[in-house]
């Protein structure tokens, strides 16, 4: 069978002008390096100890989600390096692999930098062998060399480099190992590679259809074998991209040599993989040809971890611990925080505004010093949270998290993937719904949206601290770890009801890949721990002081007639009676009290303005005024304070592992004036109800914002409508039970 050539489409007049301009201009702009790889090989924790950035980190797949940037200076010049998502194959199923795909076709880099897993070559071959299609200079960072020889595997790197036919540098990137010669191996002797030779019959297509490409100045040169490669292959995505960039010339070529090659009962996308999967398996024995299997410290643990019927309870004490240590250490700097240093703040500002009108005294210490105040306290509890958190994301322990969820994410028609977004929403809804992307199904990636505001993130924990002080002092810890068990639970139960209704399973499975423990380093956990409470405490600087000043503002304005500004009742105030108003929605749950009700409102924004109303509306406008303070006995007060501090959180860390005392306060701590004013408001059952109210209502504005963003506004909006139709019946059902036991 003879092909008839087809029109040229758009031929080059003057290629060789052509191919020089592009030189040039490639030549005068920075150098582009991307990092290429399996997901958790150590791409972001190379690009780190590259350019000192300090990208996010975890020791589990789906970490990078989108494509990122860092900058560095090498030999005198910048050179930016591009994070690309962890993908197993260059031909996508995941967004996250479509991402790595079109970086590669659209950015046209200098060099690729492809990481591999020394431990697991073979698998990550595949993906090299991929790469090579493209035709770009390329240098291989062997990562994880270390723990490939703790399973007895030696891995000979000439070997690997000869077969390849380019560079082959050895690293740890996570302790630095081989970084300094990385780049300029990568930026000076990197090479094209030699990459598969297919089957007769395809390489002939794939040479006459890059031969049509090279007349087209729409297509990367670097990527026409690729490009015809995947055509071939019958890649949707790539036959859709060309389709809509006028290439219809191409897909009838492409067209007439596949039944040209099925006429020869050739099927090119099973001859194209199983000549990639052979050749990755003939380098992996030439580079490994001799690995003894040792049995392993994460064989050990994961008998333990991965237990049939150990792995989940294993699980929840970890929690449970989590919740402990960060109750134990951190409580005495929340009281530090929101008494001695908060007192001494008013004290000073009390003394520094003597000046100022009567109306701006009362803004900043009635209502900024106590509102944001009150939300700052929690930075030490949060600090710790996320150090602890980050150790078991980096260690690798939430990777068996999501493994140990698989059976029951089955149940309700999900998978152990989807557990990762739902773990990250521990910390921040809006990052977590971004990572649904990871997964392959838009049914999924909604479901697991709609769900995620279920997930306590970080910035319900004060409301449940103060309310814990207050009301339940020896249960604290307990009491934050069941809310944490309930918001999953009933994001659980919603799943259920949804695969069966209106978000129904589309089918397939994942592969879940549990990566080897390893001992993060204490460096990379503090950067990351103090990244997240400092996000935290810049919400506080814009959000929360935003959302006080306008909370103050509806206090000061009256609603009475008689009432002069700044001067009138809390109750009397238009905030006190839009609040009284609506009060009476939430009585059945036990706290009809306008001031229960007013904090709700703003918790629409942020989630941690709830404690910043609470306490301007009991602190700012109950308490008696601060008296003023000089600057000598502000500093003797906080000294003495942070010192008592200090020695209390030495003093409880013993009580961690203390089975009879779960909570902060084992050391019998003073309530703080917040928790005082809580606990004579709220009985015990209508405190438990608020707080389950406060785990379930409506997410915050930003994380609306990111479901909107991700699935359209109707799915956005039908999420915050039937979370607080269920916030407002489990918290009817709490305080009524409740009323009878508490």
């Amino acid at each position: 069978m003879t092909l008839a050539p087809l029109p040229v489409e758009g031929a080059i007049h003057d290629l060789a002008a052509c191919q020089d301009t592009v030189a040039r201009l490639r030549a005068a702009r920075e150098p582009r390096a991307v990092i290429v790889g399996n997901p958790n090989v150590g791409k972001t924790t190379l690009v780190n100890g590259l350019a000192g950035t300090n990208l996010k980190v975890g020791n589990w797949s789906g970490v990078t989600v989108e494509k990122r940037e860092a900058r560095l200076m090498h030999a005198g010049r910048s050179v930016q390096l591009l994070d690309l998502p962890g993908a197993y194959s260059l031909s996508p199923h995941t967004p996250e692999e479509l991402i790595t795909r079109t970086a590669l076709l659209d950015e046209a880099p200098e060099v690729a930098i492809n990481v591999l897993d020394a431990g697991n070559l073979e698998r990550n071959l595949y993906l090299t062998l991929q790469l090579m299609d493209f035709r770009m200079p390329i240098v291989v960072a062997l990562n994880l060399v270390d723990e490939a020889r703790e399973k007895g595997m030696a891995v000979d790197a000439a070997a690997l480099q000869r077969a390849l036919g380019v560079p082959v540098v050895e690293t740890v990137a996570s302790k630095g190992n081989g970084l300094k010669g990385l780049l300029s191996t990568a930026l000076e002797r990197s090479e094209v590679g030699q990459g598969v030779t297919y089957p007769a019959a395809v390489e002939a297509a794939a040479r006459a259809l890059v031969g049509h490409m090279e007349t087209l100045p729409t297509l990367p040169p670097h990527a026409h074998r690729y490009l015809a490669l995947s055509l071939l292959e019958g890649d949707p995505s790539i036959r859709g991209r060309l389709a809509a960039t006028g290439h219809a010339g191409l897909l009838a070529l492409t067209d007439a040599h596949l039944a040209h090659l099925g006429a020869q009962g050739q099927d090119a996308l099973i001859e194209v993989a199983e000549a990639r999967y052979a050749r990755a398996a003939e380098i992996a024995r030439a580079a490994v040809p001799y690995a003894q299997r040792r049995r392993t410290l994460t064989d050990r643990l994961d008998a333990l971890a991965l237990h049939r019927w150990l792995g989940i309870p294993i699980f929840l004490l970890t929690v449970l611990l989590v919740f402990r240590v960060t109750f134990s250490v951190a409580a005495p700097f929340v009281d530090l925080i929101g008494g001695p240093l908060q007192d001494t703040v008013s004290g000073w500002a009390i003394a520094a505004l003597s000046w100022a009108p009567f109306f701006l005294r009362e803004l900043v210490v009635g209502a900024i010093i106590p509102g944001v105040g009150t939300v700052l306290s929690f930075l030490p509890t949060l600090l710790v949270l996320y150090l602890a958190m980050s150790f078991l994301e980096d260690s690798g322990y939430m990777a068996r998290a999501a493994f140990l969820a698989d059976r029951m994410m089955r149940s309700i028609g999900l998978d152990g993937r989807a557990f990762i977004p739902l773990i990250l929403g521990f910390g921040c809804n809006v990052p977590a719904v971004y990572a649904t992307r990871t997964l392959e199904k838009r049914s999924d990636r909604v479901l697991v949206s709609m769900i995620l505001p279920f997930m306590s993130c970080s910035a319900r924990l004060p409301v449940y601290i103060i309310f814990a002080a207050a009301l339940f002092p020896k249960q604290g810890s307990v009491l934050v770890w069941a809310l944490y068990v309930l918001g999953m639970a009933v994001a659980f139960a919603f799943a259920w009801v949804l695969r069966r209704t209106t978000l129904k399973s589309e089918g397939g499975g994942v592969l879940l890949e549990l990566p080897p423990y390893r001992l993060p380093a204490a460096r990379v956990l503090w950067k990351h721990a103090w990244r997240r409470t400092a996000s935290f405490a810049r919400r506080a600087r814009t959000t929360v002081l935003s959302t006080v000043v306008v909370v103050w503002a509806l206090l000061a304005i009256p609603a009475v007639s008689g009432g002069k500004f700044a001067t009138v009742a809390p109750r009397d105030s238009l905030f006190g009676t839009v609040s009284t108003l609506v009060s009476p929605i939430f009585a059945p749950l036990g706290f009809g009290n306008w001031q229960a009700t007013g904090a709700l409102v703003p918790g629409f924004i942020a989630k941690e303005v709830v404690v910043a109303t609470l306490g301007q509306i009991y602190l700012g406008e109950q308490a008696a005024p601060p008296a003023p303070l000089g600057l000598l006995n502000g500093l003797n007060k906080a000294a003495l304070g942070t010192w008592n501090a200090v020695k209390a959180s030495l003093e409880a860390i013993p009580t961690v592992l203390a089975l009879p005392n779960l909570g902060a306060d084992a050391n019998k701590q003073t309530k703080s004036p917040l928790a005082t004013a809580l606990a004579t408001a709220f009985s015990p059952a209508a405190g438990l109800a608020y707080l389950v109210f406060v785990l379930l209502y409506t997410p915050c504005i930003a994380t609306v914002g990111a479901i909107g963003a991700e699935h359209g506004r109707r799915i956005a909006w039908i999420t915050v409508a039937y979370q607080m139709a269920t916030a407002w019946g489990m918290g009817l059902m709490v305080y009524q039970v409740g009323r009878h036991f508490l």
